[in-house]
């Protein structure tokens, strides 16, 4: 139509020829005049920056917190009202091809509780004499934008024509604004930004004051039009929720978007299915009017309706106690719907928030629509506070950052939102697919370690702390010790720590392929399994068990006539028991672990052997010295004799040949589900999948 310099062929995203053909005039003067207001609007009430092109220094780059915000611009650009930077009073617009600078006056920033941001232009007189005039612009969601228009001024069958296209356009999942201006006398403008720089200056509560003030001149609005914008799922993400799902993770969705919006990404991503019921829950509407007239009023019945009608639940507190204790996969087939004024009812009250919850935790998907940054946060600690689970928050922009920090892990998405939510988060990552990967895969094998690392911990230094109690059995509990000294530094140091430190970092029970093509291995730790209460009190048995044999054994054999030797020689000193008893606390301790750990290898297995060495070569070492005392020549005397050998094998076999009977027993008679994939994996069921399965390749091997 016109010279354009910032026009790009290769950057086109928006295709029209309706509007190309109104901007040249074809529809008429007027509707040319509002397409060409329309796209000045969009030029000018925005918040983005432009930098010349690394290759191009004649193209301007554009930099914006929101991908929305690049969008619009970018779009306006391609059209012929480019942004081309900023002055020291205002914006300077090139339209089809001449460059034209607006004094901006104020910018109204954009909240999560405003919903909207708008920018204030001052607009020259006719003549110099003329009193000028100031044009608000403000764009923002249009349920907000809507609720401010002027009844009077503005077209009801235009206003009923953009709501429906709108409400197509979030059905069809795209995401919407609109745009509305207010024209005001220069008068008006000077009373209010006194107001305003009162606000601005304001010590306390400045952002309510701010919020006040922009209120009142952010009314009696005249729609320039709406905005749809398509938010593309990133690969992987309906596979990842999939798969994640199949796992047995609740899934809630906490967005911004409106209800059709989310209600069909949810679809698309997988989070809904068509066989899904959904129990939408508002506060207002025609649809809802048999429920009351006051919000509290008709979301409080809806949510007891449904419990009612769908769970047979009342909400009660006895229903909530036994769903902290209750931590399997919903039966029934229900999504829940709620939009932001419903939940700001939801979650006010103790009753409500019961209800409420319980409501969400029988269902498999929950989406919560128009919803707050704060909103988000106050879900998130009401479900980790409440259901006793740990809560995981992923988000990509900066309205989720309060979610991700309120969660027990943060997630933040690095992309076209900013850096805001990697910054605040425990892990951050590319892309939302990866979150599979660092759940399934990682976060399985973390707990699986952790959750054997741990009661490891407790039960080695049982049979050793044990011991001595048993010891002090026979010297009415003096203060004197079985062991010499630098054993116990030794035992937690160097004897005994390797091989417990080596199953909390490079145990797997499956391959990383086997946990993507299994994701319902995970549920184990979902379901509390692998650790808990009664596996730490075994272990605290089996260690109590563990240090009667490693004490009495090398008791019994001293118990008669004392240990024989060949050289006459005695052995009966309490340091060289304390070898017999410290060798087989050792021995059966490392060995042990071994053999509960799922990875086997060499490298594991060196280590454990080379924390035998330490302790035999250790022994042997300080006894050479003159140093260790009474301890003096203990290894030569010790190790020389046949009963410390024959001793130490019965003393390690009696320790652990219980519980390698029961696991033999358990495994074979009552193998659990990983041990079965396990089996499957050896056989080599999956060798046909690449290592490093990825989400891409979900079709399944070539």
């Amino acid at each position: 139509m016109s010279d354009n310099t910032q026009f790009c062929p290769e950057d086109l995203t928006f295709v029209s020829k309706e509007i190309v053909e109104d901007l040249k005039g074809s529809s008429g003067d007027h509707q040319q005049k509002c397409c060409e207001h329309f796209l000045l609007a969009l030029a000018l009430c925005h918040s983005v920056l432009v930098e010349p092109n690394k290759d191009d220094p004649q193209k301007l780059d554009i930099k914006a917190q929101s991908p929305d915000e690049s969008a619009l611009v970018s779009t306006a650009r391609q059209l012929g009202y480019s942004f081309v930077g900023s002055s020291k009073s205002g914006l300077i617009v090139e339209i089809q091809g001449v460059q034209k600078e607006f004094q901006v006056l104020n910018v109204l920033e954009f909240n999560s509780s405003r919903k909207r941001m708008s920018c204030i232009i001052k607009i020259p007189g006719s003549t110099p004499n003329d009193e000028p005039k100031a044009l608000l612009i403000c764009k923002g969601a249009d349920s907000v934008i809507y609720s401010r228009l002027d009844r009077t001024q503005n077209d009801a069958t235009l206003l009923e024509k953009t709501a429906l296209h709108l409400e197509e356009y979030a059905t069809e999942g795209l995401r919407t604004l609109c745009l509305a201006q207010r024209e005001l006398t220069w008068s008006e403008y000077e009373r209010w930004v006194k107001t305003y720089d009162v606000a601005a200056a304001s010590v306390t509560n400045r952002e309510e004051e701010l919020d006040k003030v922009t209120d009142v001149i952010e009314r009696e609005l005249i729609l320039l039009g709406g905005t749809a914008i398509e938010d593309r799922l990133q690969d992987g993400v309906p596979d990842s929720i999939a798969l994640l799902a199949e796992a047995g993770i609740k899934l809630w969705v906490l967005t911004g978007d409106k209800v059709e919006t989310a209600i069909n990404i949810g679809f698309s991503c997988n989070v809904l299915n068509n066989d899904m019921e959904l129990l939408v829950v508002k506060a207002s509407g025609e649809d809802v009017e048999e429920f009351g007239s006051d919000p509290i009023q008709v979301v409080n019945n809806l949510v007891t309706k449904y419990l009612r009608e769908k769970f047979g639940m009342s909400g009660s507190e006895e229903e909530l106690k036994e769903a902290k204790r209750e931590h399997g996969l919903p039966q029934g087939n229900f999504a829940v719907i709620i939009d932001g004024d419903a939940l700001k009812v939801a979650l006010n009250g103790e009753e409500m928030r019961r209800k409420f919850l319980l409501l969400c935790k029988n269902c498999k998907a929950v989406l919560c629509c128009r919803v707050s940054p704060a909103q988000k946060a106050a879900v998130v600690k009401l479900v980790k506070k409440t259901l006793d689970v740990m809560t995981l928050a992923i988000g990509d922009g900066s309205n989720d950052v309060a979610m991700i920090q309120s969660a027990d892990v943060g997630v933040g998405i690095a992309g076209e939102e900013g850096r805001q939510a990697v910054m605040c988060s425990d892990y951050a990552i590319g892309q939302f697919r990866y979150v599979t990967r660092l759940v399934l895969v990682h976060g399985k094998w973390c707990y699986k370690r952790l959750a054997e690392m741990i009661p490891q911990f407790f039960y080695k230094n049982v049979i050793f702390t044990l011991s001595l109690f048993w010891y002090g059995i026979y010297n009415n509990f003096d203060g004197s010790y079985l062991f010499e000294y630098t054993y116990l530094t030794f035992y937690n140091l160097a004897f005994t720590s390797v091989p417990v430190i080596l199953l909390a970092v490079l145990d797997q029970d499956v391959s990383d392929t086997v946990s993507m093509l299994v994701p319902q291995l995970y549920r184990v730790g979902i379901l509390r399994k692998e650790w808990n209460q009664t596996k730490f009190l075994w272990y605290m048995l089996d260690g109590v068990y563990q240090s009667v044999i490693c004490f009495f054994f090398p008791y019994l054999a001293y118990h008669k006539n004392m240990v024989v030797t060949e050289n006459g020689l005695g052995l009966d000193h309490r340091y060289f028991v304390g070898v017999f008893v410290t060798a087989i606390a050792v021995t059966s301790c490392n060995f042990y672990v071994f053999m509960e750990q799922y990875r086997w290898d060499w490298f594991c297995g060196l280590f454990i052997c080379l924390s035998l060495a330490v302790f035999y070569g250790w022994t042997g070492i300080w006894t050479s010295s003159s140093s260790s005392n009474e301890f003096y020549k203990g290894a030569a005397r010790v190790f020389a004799q046949p009963a410390y050998w024959a001793v130490l094998f019965v003393g390690v076999l009696f320790c652990l040949l219980p519980r390698f009977t029961i696991d033999c027993i358990r495994k074979i008679f009552y193998p659990k589900d990983i041990e079965i994939v396990r089996e499957m994996w050896l056989r080599g069921d999956f060798d046909l999948y690449p290592q490093g399965y990825d989400l891409r390749t979900l079709a399944g091997p070539e």
